[in-house]
């Protein structure tokens, strides 16, 4: 293992467009980091991407990744269902992790990750990189507080690129806007209002009913304190507001656009008037691959856990089984 003072040795596995477009180069940018090695899904995906970020091993199978006496930490970057196979196979090596989000598919499969990591005394985050953002940090300290009261409604919205789905992508049982961005959202609500979901129902389009991914999602949530979320991710809007909005008992805050622009403006509402504060957009994959470094060093960071994340993974199986089922259901972790 490298020294406390030497850069946290990384191997990446999974070579898509995420990996190489903004975590491969949050590594490089850090003095703290390192990628030593790469798995792909094929010997010519990893020769490239190490000629594009100057790693020195290209392992061909999860088993010699693992092996590999270089490798401090992983980061798990592969198709979605898969996920398990690599975070289990990192606890038994004894090499830490960073997991994409969705951590998992199953509750079951993010309750085994979560305690086989422990056991094996790694850490393991999961790459809710959105919990960086400076606007995002500002509004749950609004919000723990107390200052907008008794939280009574929160409403968020997010937006993404539409690129044709390709490859395991198009496979319904793994793949739609659900997991690309209502995730994070679903993450985001529950860790700036404090509070867990507690009952959701959903609806998408396409309807995942029919075999297809969605690209488009709307759930309407009660958390465990009774305010009530409405959380919505889209693949088929050019302009949405992205933005939140939190309503209180006392006092309403609300963001400006949350995504693609360089500064988000907070303002809370209350009967004295209004209050503003600008922050720049952060650069939220560069701070998530130092908040990692400091976890390995034994600093808590604002990435959450696999506890955390279990309960997310339930929200979200909870999430497809209203828009399958029709129906509320409640959120079992």
């Amino acid at each position: 293992m490298s020294s406390a003072h030497s850069p946290l040795r990384w191997g990446v596995i999974g070579l898509g467009w995420v990996s190489t477009d903004f975590t491969g180069p949050a590594m490089m940018k850090s003095s703290g980091s390192q990628i030593t090695a790469c798995l792909g899904s094929s010997l010519e995906k990893g020769k490239a991407f190490a000629q594009r970020f100057e790693v020195g091993h290209v392992h061909e199978t999860l088993a010699a990744m693992m092996s590999d006496p270089d490798v401090d930490a992983v980061y798990v970057a592969t198709p979605n269902a898969i996920h398990p196979e690599a975070v289990l196979a990192a606890a038994r090596a004894g090499k830490h992790v960073l997991c994409e989000k969705p951590f998992a598919m199953r509750t079951e499969d993010a309750r085994e990750m979560t305690e086989a990591c422990d056991r094996a005394g790694v850490v393991l985050r999961i790459g809710h990189q959105m919990r960086m953002e400076d606007v995002l940090v500002r509004a749950r300290e609004i919000v723990q507080s107390g200052r907008l009261g008794r939280l009574a409604a929160i409403s968020l919205e997010r937006a993404s690129a539409m690129p044709p789905r390709t490859t395991w992508r198009k496979d319904v049982a793994q793949s739609g806007v659900v997991f690309d961005v209502g995730v994070h959202l679903l993450d985001q609500v529950q860790w700036i209002s404090g509070q867990r979901f507690a009952e959701v129902n959903a609806f998408t389009h396409p309807d995942r009913r029919l075999g297809q991914p969605d690209d488009q999602i709307t759930v309407l949530g009660r958390m465990e304190e009774d305010c009530h979320a409405v959380v919505r991710a889209t693949r088929e809007v050019a302009s949405a507001e992205n933005n939140l909005i939190i309503e209180g008992s006392k006092a309403t805050l609300v963001t400006s656009a949350l995504r693609f622009v360089s500064e988000h403006v907070l303002r809370v509402r209350d009967g004295a008037g209004t209050t503003e504060e600008r922050f720049p957009a952060s650069p939220c994959y560069e701070l998530q691959v130092q908040a990692f470094e400091g976890e390995v060093k034994g600093k808590r960071s604002l990435l959450p856990s696999g506890e955390e994340c279990v309960h997310t993974v339930a929200t979200t199986q909870a999430v497809l089984a209203s828009v399958v089922e029709r129906r509320a259901v409640a959120v079992n972790a």
